[in-house]
């Protein structure tokens, strides 16, 4: 028999689930005249499409990330993004410490725009002036750019994809932000050891790490390792390594997830195991569901 939570729980996710269809149908309702063919198309995989937006500017769609990326960028205002470098150019408002930003690899990374879209609300309740930040799965280094926007002192940027991490640098060195942002080639995890992942794998904001027979060898780092090397206390800890955030936090010890006093965390199954490790290392936990009941985000907060 089910519980009470667990039903609330199954409630929830089927909210969520159809509320993103929702939303995404009238963003591209809104961004595309022929938004029903662009539907139509992306459900079916039928890649290349054709998409032409309100504006009769017509362009060819390559793949879903793509098509979501024009479908977002006409709803941010503040976003100008030049195909042909794939680099997003954004202006931002008077919170951040530098009034514009320049990002490459957009593609890869649609959640560039949900970082400063300044709508998303995932860490804007981050105490992040001054802080040292922890951002595990840095991607092309978005998150870690939006920290340094706000005033982090330093951010450590893990990130175990050489694509990725390539544009990651550039990202750091077209925003100068060299000495407050340290990115390291490596995957988190819980021992100490050399993995082998594809190199041919698609190694977006969505990959997953498998290792693989031929592949490139990548070091993993353990959170104890980060601290240590790095004198780190007081510190935030941003996880979002699609899977990796189970084996990073559930075999830290409460020492360890002590010399945070926030955790942020994108769970993408299920948040229980997490929450209740968090809880028991005396932090105030919360969360909310993204679009169904297995991935959503986890702030936890240290209570002393």
């Amino acid at each position: 028999m089910l519980s009470n939570n667990t039903i609330s729980g199954l409630i929830k996710g089927i909210y969520h689930t159809w509320k993103s269809k929702f939303i995404w149908f009238n963003l591209y309702r809104k961004s595309f005249k022929n938004y029903p063919s662009v539907i139509f198309n992306q459900i079916r995989t039928n890649f290349p499409l054709n998409a032409i937006l309100k504006n009769g500017e017509q362009f060819v769609m390559n793949s879903i990330d793509e098509t979501a990326l024009f479908a977002l960028l006409s709803d941010h205002k503040n976003m100008n993004y030049d195909k042909k470098t794939d680099m997003l150019t954004v202006s931002l408002s008077s919170e951040f410490i530098r009034s514009s930003v320049k990002l490459f690899g957009i593609i890869q990374n649609t959640d560039t725009i949900l970082a400063f879209s300044q709508r998303d609300g995932t860490y804007e309740n981050l105490p992040l002036k001054d802080k040292i930040i922890i951002d595990i799965g840095a991607c092309t280094g978005d998150t870690s750019i939006y920290f340094a926007l706000k005033g982090a002192k330093k951010i450590i940027a893990v990130e175990p994809f050489p694509k990725n991490f390539e544009i990651l640098k550039k990202n750091i060195t077209e925003n100068h932000f060299n000495e407050s942002i340290i990115p390291i080639l490596a995957a988190c995890g819980y021992s100490k050891k050399e993995i082998l992942i594809d190199p041919n794998l698609h190694d977006g904001m969505r990959s997953v790490l498998h290792e693989f027979p031929d592949g490139i060898k990548i070091s993993t780092i353990t959170l104890e390792e980060i601290i240590k090397d790095f004198d780190i206390s007081n510190a935030i800890l941003k996880l979002d390594c699609e899977g990796c955030e189970y084996e990073t936090i559930l075999n830290s010890s409460s020492d360890i997830l002590q010399k945070f006093t926030d955790i942020q965390i994108e769970y993408h199954d299920g948040y229980k195991n997490l929450e209740e490790k968090l809880l028991s290392a005396s932090f105030e936990v919360s969360h909310t569901v993204i679009d169904n009941i297995n991935r959503g985000h986890i702030h936890a907060k240290r209570k002393i």
